[in-house]
């Protein structure tokens, strides 16, 4: 095996333990906060705070790795601090500490994605770079098969056993970063003065516009998939068919994410987004009129289609806006819009929505503004073609 091969293998290895871990997490906080006494008010709230934190503090992580620590012992610095706010999660009651603690496990978590991405872009290089969901699909594969079983875990043990689940995977994870990757951190890239600064990132009017357009997909997407577990839960199903909606989303990435290669061959990645959108749009109108925890669970299939495409598009996307000297800058402030400041108007506004006006009213609105991202990434990609052409 070569250096390159056995480096890659080492990558794909940490997206498989990031699925591990986050499956024991991401479907099941919104159960948490619900089962502590939270309403769904109160649910979208905590969520967006902790969006918040996690929107202020990936880039600025991101930064950090290219500029000053190194993408590596960042990722390790992370995921331990990940780690530590798990736990303070699992021992917290009242809407204050449950926001409190849950913002201290963001502050940490928010950038491991975005490090990750950038550690696996390093690898790959700039020709392999369509590769880059050969790589992604075994966190939404390890994250399918974690989602059920911890499910089925935590219907058993109770919500309780979450936040240690999760802590306990991750410390498994930080151990590897450590550990494996130990004696292969590499410094700092070199950048010239332009590309030195976070503006430097952020400034051109092609990536300003990606953002916005990642504002329009993911707000959306966190209220839908959020309250979509609450209301499975309020139509009679528990965490197995929480768990087995997000594992059913999960399996549906990889072979979607496969896919990417072949599509990137003929289509520009904003063309691969769309289609993502696509899928999302499909599953927003089913659920608008659906009321059968099974069956909202069932088209979750149809979204892991859709996030399938979006999600890797979005890396490969910010991949071409960005230098590479800033790589794990751009992803870090891509993940912050998409995961962190989306999240929170996102959460918020549809903690209103759904609780004033309903499920049904959530999900339209998520449908439209999934249109109008497509198209802002259509137009994106159209402005940096024509920045490109022009130098």
């Amino acid at each position: 095996m070569s250096r390159g091969d056995a480096s890659l293998l080492r990558v794909r290895a940490l997206f498989l333990l990031l699925g591990v871990s986050e499956s024991a997490f991401v479907p099941f906080i919104p159960l948490l906060l619900d089962d502590r006494g939270l309403d769904p008010q109160g649910i979208g709230a905590a969520l967006a705070l902790m969006s918040a934190v996690g929107f202020a503090s990936g880039p600025v992580w991101g930064y950090l790795a290219d500029r000053v620590i190194g993408r590596e012992r960042t990722l390790a610095l992370c995921l331990t601090g990940t780690v530590a706010g798990a736990l303070l999660l699992a021992f917290a009651h009242g809407e204050a500490a449950l926001s409190l603690t849950g913002s201290v496990a963001w502050f940490f978590r928010s950038p491991n994605s975005a490090l990750a991405d950038a550690l696996a872009l390093d690898r790959l290089g700039p020709h392999r770079r369509d590769a880059y969901g050969s790589v992604r699909l075994w966190m939404s594969a390890s994250f399918a098969v974690g989602a059920i079983a911890w499910g089925a875990v935590i219907e058993v043990g109770g919500i309780r056993l979450m936040a240690p689940l999760y802590a306990a995977c991750t410390a498994l994870n930080a151990l590897l970063v450590m550990l494996v990757f130990r004696g292969r951190w590499p410094r700092p890239l070199a950048a010239d003065a332009a590309t030195r600064s976070l503006r430097a990132v952020v400034a051109t009017p092609a990536f300003v516009l990606f953002l916005f357009a990642l504002f329009l997909s993911f707000a959306p997407y966190s209220a839908a998939y959020n309250f979509a577990a609450v209301r499975i839960a309020a139509l009679g199903g528990g965490a197995v068919f929480v768990g087995l909606a997000a594992g059913l989303q999960a399996a549906a990435e990889v072979p979607s994410m496969i896919a990417t290669t072949r599509l990137a061959q003929r289509l520009r990645p904003a063309r691969v987004f769309a289609a993502g959108a696509a899928f999302s749009v499909i599953v927003y109108a089913v659920w608008a009129v659906v009321a059968d925890p099974a069956a909202l669970a069932a088209m979750r299939v149809v979204g892991g289609v859709g996030f399938g495409l979006t999600s890797v598009a979005m890396v490969v996307i910010v991949d071409e806006l960005v230098p590479v000297s800033l790589r794990a800058t751009g992803q870090a402030a891509a993940k912050a819009v998409s995961m962190g400041f989306a999240p929170v108007v996102g959460l918020f506004g549809g903690g209103l929505v759904y609780g004033y006006l309903g499920a049904p009213s959530l999900f339209v609105v998520a449908a439209f503004l999934t249109v109008l991202a497509a198209i802002a990434v259509r137009s994106a990609e159209t402005a940096q073609l024509r920045t490109v052409e022009h130098t």
